[in-house]
């Protein structure tokens, strides 16, 4: 398995700066997900990582081995693409075995090869069809196979669901969380799909203007966001936010806010809290409750509508001007209406400084 060790990466287009002293480390074995919108930097960072983009300042590092100025073909990286980029005269066979060939492998040792990828990929009886004779998964997965027949220990994916439909998606995520789990590799692997990096990653690295602003456990990133920014980027729909301002009377803490004013009492803060600190109030949707058994903090919205989801619905509605939702059972949706009374637990939300966006 092969660890990875990025130092203070710079990347630079004339004025515009792609990764601004980017530092990552990666054990053995995980799966890392480089997530953010586009133009953020982790595809640039991913091809720091192959050595198909230069840089001009920092280092890579696989198993402790400065890589940073050696060429892509001997950093023994396996790479699939958003783009299947696979050879239309060629077979599925010939597609995984085209690499091998130019680098002059021994036949033997290629068919071993080939029809180990293709067991592993499900991929047995489709090795004498063309690309124009699969479907667009079993397409991504020959992609897949032409990374894994190098042998490597380390994969990296750019966007590789991006071209597929919603269904095909699901089952792709499904077949590579799969596969990592089988191979025992390191993966790292890039989308704006928070999705994706969900319910494959390890880790997740969230990335914006060419920074990682929060890296960490999928879980630690929804339940704890560093800032604003992680907050709203991760979750469907995404975090509710009411801005105020904290009130510290008598040992209690609260937030005054366009609705009203909620208690935080409880709150973990990192420092103790300043009175009339501008601040953002994060709920995420299943934080909340309707009527007053779900915690101190309280709230009192109106109902908008009802957008409901199969196991649950959401209950979108209108707080001080604002629009949020509110996750609920099917059945007690269908009972709604008006104006709700609403609760929260403070030590399970979110409270960001305003002004920084930073956590409090």
């Amino acid at each position: 398995m092969t660890t990875v060790q990025l130092n203070k990466l710079s990347r630079y287009y004339g004025t515009y700066h792609a990764l601004r002293d980017v530092s990552l480390s990666v054990q053995s074995g995980e799966f890392i997900v480089l997530l953010g919108p586009s133009g953020c930097g982790k595809s640039t960072l991913l091809s720091a990582i192959a050595g198909l983009d230069d840089l001009q300042g920092g280092q890579v590092l696989l198993d402790n081995q400065d890589v940073t100025k050696q060429e892509p073909s001997r950093r023994n990286i396996g790479m699939v693409f958003q783009s299947y980029a696979l050879y239309p005269t060629m077979t599925a066979r010939q597609n995984l075995s085209f690499g091998l060939e130019v680098a002059r492998t021994p036949k033997a040792e290629i068919n071993q090869r080939v029809e180990w990828a293709a067991q592993v990929l499900q991929l047995t009886p489709l090795l004498n069809r063309k690309p124009g004779q699969l479907s667009g998964g079993q397409r991504q997965r020959v992609a897949i196979g032409r990374a894994l027949v190098r042998k490597s220990n380390l994969f990296l994916f750019d966007e590789p669901l991006s071209n597929l439909d919603a269904k095909l998606r699901t089952e792709m995520r499904v077949e590579i969380k799969a596969l990592h789990e089988r191979l025992g590799a390191t993966f790292i692997y890039v989308t704006h799909d928070q999705i994706e990096a969900m319910t494959l990653a390890s880790k997740i690295a969230v990335m914006r203007s060419g920074v990682i602003e929060q890296f960490g456990p999928p879980e630690e990133l929804y339940d704890r966001p560093a800032s604003l920014f992680v907050a709203d980027f991760l979750g469907s729909p995404s975090m509710n936010q009411l801005a105020g301002e904290l009130r510290v009377e008598d040992g209690r803490v609260f937030v005054e806010h366009a609705g009203g004013r909620s208690e935080v009492t409880g709150y973990p803060f990192a420092a103790l809290p300043k009175d009339g600190l501008e601040v953002v109030l994060g709920l995420r949707p299943e934080q909340l409750s309707i009527g007053e058994g779900g915690g101190a903090g309280r709230l009192t919205v109106r109902l908008l509508l009802i957008e409901p989801l199969g196991a649950d619905s959401l209950a979108w509605c209108e707080v001080g001007g604002q629009r949020m939702s509110v996750r609920v059972p099917p059945a007690l949706a269908r009972s709604l209406s008006g104006e709700l009374p609403v609760s929260f637990a403070p030590a399970t939300v979110s409270l960001f400084d305003k002004t920084i966006g930073h956590r409090l």
